[in-house]
């Protein structure tokens, strides 16, 4: 049985890109654009995990998987992607809520093995 992932990204390209790859590897993909968009989803679409960009709007710049978690409850894993240090972030706390992070712009391989081992297909 194949998993769900949202994919919630802002930057259209990186989210096509995304759901182009996770695709071919057997993944139910669906991508939300905005804050609304990711409660929106969430209320049809149940994810298995989330792939949401550190920088999305609408959502609580500090500790945006948090933020998700509090206005969804969902109970999918939060990957968060960010261009930003991840040792700096986990370590000022901007990751909470989070399962996971992702260094945006690390490649394809390293996101799909990322997303393999928090749910394998």
């Amino acid at each position: 049985m194949s998993k769900n992932i949202l994919i919630a990204d802002d930057e259209p390209d990186m989210a096509d890109f995304l759901k182009t790859a996770l695709e071919a590897d057997g993944y139910m993909v669906e991508s939300a654009g905005s804050a609304d968009a990711i409660v929106g989803k969430l209320k049809t679409f149940q994810a298995d995990i989330i792939l949401l960009d550190m920088g999305m709007p609408g959502l609580d710049p500090t500790t945006p998987a948090r933020d998700v978690r509090n206005r969804t409850r969902t109970k999918a894993k939060i990957l968060i992607m960010t261009g930003r240090d991840i040792a700096k972030e986990q370590k000022e706390g901007h990751l909470q809520g989070s399962d996971g992070a992702l260094q945006k712009g690390a490649g394809m391989d390293s996101i799909l093995k990322k997303v393999r081992e928090i749910a394998p297909k």
